[in-house]
Parts: C-alpha cells; sequence; structure tokens
C-alpha cells in the first residue's frame, strides 16, 4: 500500500517514516511546509489540515493521522488541527476511496471530557475519533498514554480501556501504528496502549 503520513514532520510521524521504509508499504509523507523533508527516501507532498487534501491523497491506499496541534498552542488550534483538521481528513479519505486509515489519539480522549487540565484537547480528539468510528473507513484508533522520547522496547501493553495510566516511547507507537496496518485483529478496533512486556504485533493480535 502506499501509506500517507499526515503530521509526517513531527517526532512521531518522522519514526513511523523509518518504520515504513523498512517494510513492505510505501510511505508518502505530508508536511505543510515544501522545505521540508522529513526522510530522504521518502515522497514528500505539501498539504494543510485545513485546506482541502484532495490532491494530497491522490494514489494512496491508506493514511496514519499522526498530526497534532502541539503543547504550546492554545484551544483555538487544537480544534483547527486535532478536531477539524482530522475530520476534514477523513471526509477526503473516503471520497479518495481510501482503504485503511489509523488513527494517532490519546488515553482518556473523549467528547465529553470536563475538569481536566487538558479538557479542549481530549474533547478535540473524542470528536475526530467519534468521527472515524462513524465513517465507511476500514479504521484503528490508537490511544497512547503520555509520549517519550526514550528508546523503543517493543513490548507493549494493549486493552480497549487500560484503567491504569503510564508513559510509552514514541518509538514504540510508530511501531504499534504502522504493525496496525497489516494486522486484521486491529480492524475496527479502539485502544489503550502503554509501555508493557508483549511484543508488539502479539498484543494487537490478542484484541481479536
Amino acid at each position: 500500500m502506499r501509506v500517507l503520513v499526515i503530521g509526517a514532520n513531527g517526532k512521531t510521524g518522522r519514526l513511523i517514516l523509518e518504520r515504513l521504509v523498512d517494510g513492505p508499504h510505501e510511505p508518502v509523507a505530508m508536511v505543510r511546509d515544501p522545505d521540508q523533508r522529513p526522510h530522504p527516501e521518502v515522497e514528500t507532498r505539501v498539504g494543510d489540515l485545513e485546506e482541502p487534501l484532495d490532491p494530497v491523497l491522490e494514489g494512496c491506499h491508506a493514511v496514519i493521522f499522526a498530526a497534532g496541534s502541539g503543547s504550546s498552542t492554545g484551544p483555538e488550534k487544537t480544534l483547527a488541527v486535532d478536531r477539524d483538521g482530522a475530520v476534514r481528513s477523513i471526509a477526503a479519505a473516503e471520497a479518495a476511496g481510501i482503504e485503511r486509515y489509523v488513527m494517532l489519539s490519546s488515553m482518556r480522549a473523549d467528547p465529553e471530557s470536563e475538569g481536566h487540565p487538558i479538557s479542549h484537547y481530549l474533547r478535540a480528539k473524542g470528536i475526530a475519533d467519534r468521527h472515524l468510528e462513524r465513517s465507511g473507513l476500514h479504521w484503528t484508533i490508537v490511544r497512547p498514554g503520555r509520549l517519550t522520547d526514550d528508546p523503543g522496547t517493543g513490548r507493549v501493553q494493549v486493552a480497549p480501556r487500560l484503567e491504569s495510566f503510564g508513559s510509552i516511547t514514541r518509538a514504540d507507537t510508530a511501531a504499534i501504528l504502522v504493525a496496525c496496518l497489516d494486522e486484521p485483529s486491529a480492524l475496527h478496533r479502539t485502544f489503550d496502549v502503554l509501555e508493557g512486556e508483549t511484543p508488539v504485533v502479539d498484543a494487537l493480535r490478542n484484541l481479536g
């Protein structure tokens, strides 16, 4: 499959590209700035989540959405990227006949979130997730805990809902997002993921 990575120039997005380059699929990187090239071996396309995405999706078969407004932006930018941009990409993917869509979300994403320091972010993610679940796409929603820049271990814990909070490396998050592309047990699943003891592929298969 030709896989469009939205948010390819972010920390997690770059790790996703590295995974895809070493695998059976052909990655395509979507960036906002034409001067950005997140990986020398990957085709780069310029696109903006606040603009039509049809040209960027041309010829692609799958999407990994790894874009985020970032912790330094305000609620308005969070809504523009994490909610509206994600919803726009889902609609564009449906119109383009995309086969597979994998969403990088967040633990406790909830359209009704209240009383949390980042409730605006959790609501935005929750609304996007719900929109994807109701779409006609073959989707997976991955909800990691706090992302760290530590080296990956290749081992995680996965469940529809994990009661404990914790962290997971960006490297392992990238690994599980890419693995979802080919794992039937991940189809039409929403799940939490944290660092753990189970190899990534086994953890996904256990969802079934």
